[in-house]
């Protein structure tokens, strides 16, 4: 039997590392995740504007739906 005592220190878990350097680095990684979030969203507005977003009608085959009844 072995008489060499145990050692009983607290094991560092490896998502406490992650933790902790995000915790370093969170003044570059947040504000770069704010500009793509604003980015993100003016495209959103940006391709709903531009892609119809004046046109409220849509189309169906080139013709719009309430100009229906002059092809039938």
């Amino acid at each position: 039997m072995n008489n060499n005592p145990v050692r009983l220190q607290k094991q560092e878990d490896k998502n406490m590392k992650l933790d902790k350097w995000l915790w370093e680095h969170a003044h570059i990684i947040l504000p770069i995740l704010a500009i793509v979030l604003i980015l993100l969203i003016i495209g959103l507005v940006w391709s709903i504007a531009h892609m119809g977003g004046t046109n409220v009608t849509m189309v169906e085959s080139g013709q719009y739906y309430n100009h229906l009844h002059d092809i039938i």
